[in-house]
């Protein structure tokens, strides 16, 4: 007994080794501080949109892998792609954690490569697409914003779009603080089968980082109503083709939909339902500073967004009034605005934000830096610690 009980002390000490040395590959960043939107030009990413091209998306779900050790377990490919496709859905994406699916590819045109990187306990996790290689490489316990910038750095050189992953899901995973300093990435779930993140997003756009959204079901059990149609990308792409969604993910040419849920309702109604009342964009225009919005279905309420997640002006209105859209005169003060919809049934439409810059060339902004005498004195404080550990164990 004595003897394994030694053993076990030294796995955990090798383990707390490992965890460190881990560490050795995060340099310590120092960040600039952000400039917020500014400038004449103002930018509409829905400016020329075709109404006819909406492609349903779902990029963020999970199968049965690694023996059904993951959450997942009850999703088998054939079953996960079925349902969806039942629901009429144009792109069926499949994440699983730290690795790539390869289900889709030849029975969706516009499969794309991705998975969801991530396996620390406080669910820092990032949604990976166009992927070239699968980053292994994860920080377990507490991360720095130098740890969190360092992950999007790497993962942003292997994947071809990287999304933050629900940042809302638990406290200790992307504090709202965070999205006023990262940078190097594209796309915010905003909208997540799980959890909402609108003070995320308005705190990365609040401090000029252009990120677009993506909605996602995060799909653990596509046999259970309140697990599939919930959260919906729709992308204005011509054809189901990976580089026109990709195209379109960038661009911001895309709009997220929180589907109601009725949990009492039987899943074939549910599909009935969704291919019947689901709204569509037909229109987001701007003519100076007059921006113009039209969707499909009446309006309940309407929500423009600005600085600081404040809203800028609201409208609410009765089913009887059979209103289709909204507009807002843009005021120089605005830095920033986005448009929420809600219908009668409980059901919203976001979309993406008009922001402000000096030029049609718009440069997104880096505020990260590497420290190299912070990062030397901080490795050698790890390699101080390793090599004590080392030494105890010899002597034992």
């Amino acid at each position: 007994m004595k003897k394994l009980l030694k053993y076990l002390l030294y796995l955990v000490i090798a383990f707390v080794a490992f965890l460190i040395a881990m560490n050795l590959f995060v340099p310590v960043y120092v960040f600039d501080e952000p400039v917020p939107f500014h400038g004449d030009y103002l930018h509409n990413p829905y400016q020329n949109i075709d109404s006819t091209y909406w492609k349903c998306c779902n990029f963020h779900g999970h199968t049965r892998q690694y023996g059904g050790v993951t959450n997942g377990r009850n999703n088998g490919n054939v079953v996960y792609d079925s349902m969806y496709r039942l629901f009429g859905y144009d792109h069926v994406g499949i994440s699983d954690y730290n690795k790539v699916n390869g289900y889709e590819n030849g029975k969706d045109p516009g499969f794309i490569p991705g998975y969801e990187h991530g396996y620390n306990i406080w669910k820092i996790h990032q949604v990976c697409l166009g992927t070239k290689k699968v980053r292994r490489i994860d920080y377990f316990f507490y991360q720095t914003l130098s740890h969190k910038q360092h992950m999007l750095n790497k993962l942003s050189e292997q994947n071809r779009v990287v999304a933050v992953a629900h940042p809302s899901f638990v406290d200790g995973s992307y504090n709202v603080r965070d999205m006023k300093y990262l940078s190097n990435y594209r796309i915010l779930e905003v909208l997540n089968g799980f959890v909402n993140s609108p003070e995320h997003w308005d705190m990365a756009l609040s401090n000029g980082h252009l990120v677009y959204l993506i909605a996602d079901d995060d799909t653990h059990d596509v046999l259970r109503i309140n697990d599939i149609a919930l959260r919906i990308t729709y992308l204005n792409a011509k054809d189901n083709d990976a580089n026109q969604l990709y195209d379109a993910l960038l661009s911001g040419k895309a709009v997220g939909i929180d589907f109601k849920l009725d949990r009492k309702e039987k899943m074939e109604d549910k599909v009935v339902r969704f291919k019947q009342t689901i709204p569509y964009l037909n229109s987001a225009k701007l003519n100076g500073n007059d921006f113009s919005v039209s969707v499909t279905k009446p309006v309940k309420k309407t929500e423009f967004i600005g600085q600081g997640g404040v809203v800028l002006k609201e409208e609410n209105h009765k089913i009887t009034d059979s209103v289709f859209g909204a507009s807002y005169r843009i005021q120089p003060s605005d830095l920033y605005v986005r448009t929420v919809f809600t219908f009668f049934d409980g059901s919203t439409m976001w979309l993406n934000p008009i922001t402000r810059h000096e030029s049609p060339e718009i440069t997104k902004q880096r505020l990260d830096h590497i420290s190299y005498p912070w990062t030397a004195a901080l490795w050698a404080v790890y390699i101080g610690i390793i090599t004590l550990i080392v030494i105890l164990i010899r002597k034992k």
